[in-house]
């Protein structure tokens, strides 16, 4: 703790010169107010208008989780929360946070993301607490930096509470005094505080921000709604091990998520991107109606460090290059039938020798899947070749389009056992991995933190489970979503669902978990839902196993072509909790499928990450979350 603290005690020092260099660099010239060195060197550094954005936007690149710190390897941390779930796996078998067999205490994820994000906290304080002898004579533009900075620490101290529970909680820069006695302060006065904090900020913020990528009124509102969803859920239906449920106080949360949300789908003048695409690649981005929908960020080559990432450069195939985070088989199998039917229900239309035709279009723009064609940029050259899993050879298409039998690296050679054939379960990603724009190896697409579709899932989410379903306005909201992928109406697929407030939860977080796959909010939906010991109690499972390889014959079927019909998964007895949230069991014919992670398992006191022993050590005074011991 000691360490940690330090930080946040120095950052001010530590970021002054940070700030004061940052304004000789090229990478900030394009988009700061140069002024005068001495102004900056002097005591009063934060009293005046180009000094706070100077500093609000140091805030900002904190939003990148340390991406450029050689421990997080140029990723930004919170891309690998999803591979926290089971909807994504890495690639060394069981050993990732994700299935719960490593001591977390001594882990060093947890303890990195702690110690970023309490710098990030940090940071912002140390502008708004310089600040503060002069707001009165600051600029209005000066006070709406100052709250973006709010909402900046907002969205820091959300992913502290989610992730620990009760936490120490800074709202100023620490002192030696504080340090002495720092306690954990009970999750629900944080949760109240940044609610308060987020309504301050949103009051003075404008609707529109005048520079692209700053945050806005909408961005403090969507964040206030996505916190008070998340205590909703905490106390209705618990949180952490020995978690005590509040229905009172749950309806208080949830009825500030549905008006905090309602008031960004009706006054903010966003709206959905008109291609679910295009919001995940760099060409995409760029367009203004893709802009309208992407409120909360991490920009890469237009605002703030103009850097790249490596976000896609472990997400490929070994085809093309480096290969380490994969979708999984209980993911796939979340997405509907393009008429609107689960994989499971009669009349769907599903095929398990065929199991991605005509599903919903977001699984094709999600993940790459047996027979895709993938479009690899290197940077040098473009390769576009067909995802094979059960052949060493493939197809490949120069740019003329003529076709020749490859090499499949990611079935036979020497790298092939860290491909998604051997170390996955034969899927790759393909959100934020499709190549055609730039290259994989140095991609400056914008990672999303909150979009608009967000925003219309949390209204409907909160209004249901409020049990507000006569006026339609969670059907239309969820419905508005669909749409863009041309995906029918819930009641149209279903009537029953209408004023079923069962029923409608399961389709809301099924929207949740195929509109936002991948974008680090399963891990906290997973954990707020309760769902930790159903999506954890199998092995993660894949593709079929093909029967009657003989490669000294060149013999090699195709597992899906081999699939009987009776491999289709449960999803538990109707009304289950297993069916309310889509979570595919695989025990019938287990032994039929590509398995990894066999000994995956839950415990409870997952729900909340335990408190680093490093810190522990150096505060042995702050408590530990229940079952990490003493």
């Amino acid at each position: 703790m000691k360490n940690i603290f330090n930080y946040i005690r120095k950052e001010k020092n530590i970021w002054l010169c940070g700030a004061l260099l940052c304004t000789l660099s090229t990478g900030c010239s394009d988009y700061l107010d140069r002024e005068s060195m001495s102004e900056y060197l002097s005591s009063n550094f934060y009293n005046n208008e180009g000094a706070i954005k100077q500093g609000a936007t140091a805030c900002y690149q904190r939003l990148k989780m340390d991406h450029t710190n050689s421990s997080s390897s140029n990723i930004p941390l919170c891309i690998l929360w999803d591979m926290y779930t089971p909807f994504g796996i890495e690639r060394a078998d069981n050993s990732s946070v994700g299935v719960g067999n490593i001591d977390m205490r001594t882990n060093f994820t947890p303890e990195f993301i702690w110690a970023t994000l309490y710098t990030s906290v940090a940071r912002c304080n140390t502008v708004l607490d310089g600040a503060a002898p002069y707001v009165s004579q600051l600029s209005d533009q000066a006070k709406i930096y100052l709250a973006e900075i709010k909402v900046l620490r907002a969205h820091f101290n959300i992913q502290l509470v989610s992730l620990w529970g009760d936490i120490p909680y800074f709202t100023s820069s620490v002192t030696e005094e504080q340090l002495k006695e720092v306690a954990r302060t009970p999750w629900r006065e944080v949760v109240d505080d940044i609610i308060k904090d987020l309504s301050d900020a949103a009051n003075v913020l404008p609707w529109q921000a005048n520079e692209w990528g700053r945050v806005d009124k909408s961005v403090a509102l969507g964040l206030q709604a996505r916190i008070a969803l998340y205590a909703g859920s905490w106390c209705k239906f618990g949180f952490g091990r020995d978690a005590v449920k509040d229905e009172q106080k749950a309806k208080e949360y949830f009825t500030i998520a549905a008006q905090a949300s309602n008031r960004v789908i009706n006054e903010s003048g966003r709206d959905l991107a008109i291609n679910y695409k295009d919001l995940f690649t760099r060409v995409g981005q760029m367009k203004p109606d893709v802009q309208k929908e992407s409120m909360l960020f991490m920009m890469f080559s237009d605002f703030g460090d103009k850097s790249t990432h490596y976000m896609s450069l472990g997400e490929q195939c070994r085809m093309i290059g480096q290969s380490g985070r994969f979708p999984t088989q209980q993911l796939v199998d979340t997405y509907e039938m393009k008429n609107g039917k689960r994989i499971d229900e009669a009349g769907s239309g599903y095929n398990p020798q065929k199991p991605f035709i005509s599903r919903d279009p977001r699984l094709k723009e999600t993940i790459y899947t047996h027979h895709d064609t993938i479009i690899g940029n290197t940077g040098n050259n473009k390769m576009k070749f067909l995802m094979e899993l059960f052949n060493p050879m493939t197809k490949s298409w120069d740019e003329q389009g003529n076709e020749k039998m490859i090499a499949n690296l990611d079935y036979a050679g020497s790298v092939s056992q860290y491909g998604y054939v051997f170390s996955g379960v034969g899927f790759a990603w393909k959100k934020y991995n499709h190549y055609d724009d730039e290259s994989s190896a140095l991609p400056t697409y914008n990672i999303h933190i909150m979009r608009f579709a967000e925003v219309l899932l949390t209204y409907a989410e909160a209004k249901i489970e409020l049990n507000e379903l006569s006026d339609g306005t969670a059907v239309n909201a969820i419905d508005r979503v669909r749409a863009r992928v041309g995906m029918p109406g819930i009641l149209s697929v279903d009537p029953t669902r209408e004023g079923n407030q069962l029923k409608m939860r399961q389709i809301v977080r099924r929207e949740r978990k195929v509109e936002l796959a991948k974008e680090a909010l399963m891990l906290f939906d997973m954990r707020r839902w309760r769902t930790g010991e159903l999506q954890n109690s199998e092995p993660t499972y894949g593709y079929p196993k093909p029967i009657g390889v003989d490669p000294s014959k060149n013999i090699y079927p195709d597992g899906y072509e081999q699939a009987t019909p009776d491999m289709v998964p449960s999803y538990g007895e109707p009304g289950s909790e297993r069916d309310i949230n889509d979570i595919a069991s695989y025990k019938a014919f287990a032994d039929k499928l590509r398995m990894r992670d066999k000994d995956r398992s839950w415990d409870d006191k997952f729900y909340l990450w335990p408190i680093p022993q490093t810190e522990r050590n150096k505060c042995p005074w702050l408590t530990q979350n229940p079952g990490y011991g003493e």
